[in-house]
C-alpha cells in the first residue's frame, strides 16, 4: 500500500505522499506551503512542524518496513512461491 500523510488545507484535506515532499515553507506559525515536486504546491493550514513531524514518522516507517524486507529476504524468503 502507498503511504499518504494527510494534511489540512483551506478546502479540505491533502493526502500526500511523503516521498514527493521537497520542501516545506513556513511564513506564519499556523500556516506553511508544501512543496512537492513537479512544481506542485499545497496551501496548508496547519503548523509546518507538525507536517514535518508527520513525514518524518512515515518515513522511518517505511525504512523499517524496508529492513525488515531485506532481512526476510536475505534468510532465503522467495517471495510468491507456494
Amino acid at each position: 500500500m502507498i503511504p499518504f500523510v494527510i494534511v489540512k488545507t483551506k478546502a479540505g484535506f491533502a493526502y500526500i505522499r511523503p516521498e514527493h515532499v521537497v520542501a516545506i515553507n513556513a511564513s506564519d506559525s499556523d500556516d506553511c506551503m508544501i512543496l512537492m515536486t513537479d512544481g506542485v504546491t499545497i496551501a496548508a493550514t496547519e503548523p509546518a512542524e507538525d507536517v514535518v513531524a508527520r513525514l518524518e514518522t512515515e518515513a522511518v516507517e517505511q525504512k523499517h518496513a524496508a529492513e525488515a524486507l531485506k532481512e526476510h529476504n536475505r534468510h532465503g524468503h522467495v517471495a510468491d512461491r507456494d
